[in-house]
């Protein structure tokens, strides 16, 4: 039986998805107005989104490289 592999259009969008419902998670209603525990000299909540927009940047930056995932984003040399 073959596996089907996805491929790297699937992938960006899968991660950009990811990306999207982890800056949107329910769970910081929880500790959105308390200002401990701090992340690197930040309130938790701050550092959170920061590092969520870290990676949605990250993943769009490398969709933007790769044409959404048509090209290879390393040029191999002939």
């Amino acid at each position: 039986m073959k596996k089907k592999r996805l491929n790297k259009t699937s992938i960006i969008w899968i991660l950009i998805i990811i990306g999207f419902c982890a800056m949107e998670f329910p769970g910081v209603l929880f500790f959105g107005y308390k200002a401990y525990p701090f992340v690197f000299g930040i309130p938790f909540i701050y550092s959170y989104i920061f590092f969520c927009w870290i990676y949605m940047c990250i993943i769009i930056f490398y969709a933007y490289k790769t044409n959404w995932g048509k090209s290879s984003f390393i040029k191999k040399k002939l």
